[in-house]
């Protein structure tokens, strides 16, 4: 039977701090055992972030002279099937990892076997006719986005069957619902043909991925998409991302980034003093860009997909090359009213993951106070603080 006592020492051990008594309560009212709860804290964004960042400190994302698949040493790797120990991730064909267990239950929601609420489907509808006619009201541009996850893409590498058995939550909300959603799977799948645009040990698209998918943003904006977007030099590092982490060894590949924010500059961040909480919801990172072609301001409401800076060039790294002003605020697929008008946004892009799509965000949240509050206490800001 999972008590009080159980849930805090998990956090404490697993996340590294107490929990608050929202979550106390939350997971007291939602799981009954000790294992329930930490698979709970294994699968958050938060832990796999703690991970990433371990393996910065410890040197994982280091330059190193080897990557780990090469077709003459496949028999030598980690074969297909293989599972990490704390079941999360899954060695596929040809070196790519996906994930494969956890609180989102990814791979039944592919296979749409995962059953949701019964009203799931109507109160996405009524959270993306909020966005547009808030954004009407507030007369901004408006582009709404859903990344597809990386199995979807390479779903041929994966090393189990995958049977169909109904439609996953992603295509639901883009031929179920009304809203000008855009999701640009079919321009990955063609893309991936003629390289990689996923990370193949690491959740995150690569460069060129992220390349495709922000020009698919900014066309669906109105913004102009410079013919050289895509066109810089990059470094490139073997690293072993957020999946490839979690064995051991460290499983690594490719990593390729332009080292630098080309035309743009950061002109506030708070990044370092919610990540030194232990935190991410919150963080806001302004770019401003003298030369952009676009006069306009644009607010992105994302996450990790979209954070960038010199080494993890994140869709913003490129909206930063085209918008004057860029404020990414980490709140996936969030909105704040009073935040638009408070910086003058022209326009607005609500960015999401397909493996989050089961949780429904809240209408309208208050970035400010979620900084504030983990400043104050500590403490990161829960996820359950930011779903309806």
């Amino acid at each position: 039977m999972l008590t009080r006592e159980l849930v805090i020492a998990v956090y404490r051990q697993v996340l590294g701090h107490a929990p608050s008594e929202d979550e106390i309560a939350h997971h007291l009212g939602t799981l009954d055992s000790l294992e329930e709860m930490l698979r709970v804290a294994l699968d958050s964004e938060e832990y796999a972030e703690l991970t990433r960042k371990h393996a910065i400190r410890t040197g994982a994302l280091e330059r190193t002279h080897v990557n780990t698949f090469h077709p003459d040493l496949a028999g030598l790797g980690f074969p297909p099937g293989t599972r990490s120990a704390d079941g999360v991730a899954i060695v596929g064909h040809e070196g790519w990892i996906f994930l494969h267990g956890g609180s989102n239950d990814l791979v039944d929601h592919y296979r749409g076997a995962a059953r949701t609420a019964p009203n799931w489907l109507d109160r996405w509808r009524r959270l993306l006719d909020h966005r547009v006619e808030t954004a009407r009201d507030l007369g901004v541009d408006l582009a709404m986005q859903l990344l597809p996850d990386k199995l979807a893409v390479y779903e041929q590498h994966y090393p189990e069957p995958l049977e169909r058995v109904g439609p996953r939550g992603i295509d639901r909300l883009l031929t179920e619902t009304d809203a000008p959603l855009i999701s640009p799977l079919e321009e990955l799948q063609d893309t991936a043909a003629g390289g990689d645009v996923f990370l193949r040990t690491d959740t995150h698209l690569s460069f060129r991925g992220n390349a495709l998918v922000a020009e698919r943003a900014l066309r669906a904006l109105g913004a102009p998409v410079p013919a050289d977007l895509a066109d810089v030099a990059l470094d490139t590092y073997a690293v072993a991302g957020d999946l490839g982490v979690r064995f051991e060894p460290r499983i690594v590949g490719p990593y390729r980034s332009p080292g630098t924010l080309g035309d743009a500059r950061i002109v506030a961040d708070n990044r370092a003093q919610i990540e030194a909480a232990g935190g991410h919801i919150g963080i806001c990172r302004v770019f401003a860009n003298e030369r952009a072609p676009d006069p306009r301001v644009l607010a992105v409401f994302g996450g990790s997909h979209s954070f960038a800076d010199p080494a993890v060039p994140g869709f913003c790294w490129f909206f930063a090359q085209v918008f004057r002003e860029v404020h990414f605020l980490w709140v996936p697929f969030g909105w704040d009213s009073e935040y638009l008008r408070r910086v003058g946004a022209n326009a607005v892009l609500a960015m999401g993951a397909e493996r989050f799509v089961p949780r429904i965000p809240r209408e309208e949240v208050d970035v400010a106070a979620f900084a504030e509050e983990t400043l104050r206490s500590g403490r990161p800001v829960s996820v359950e603080q930011i779903v309806a």
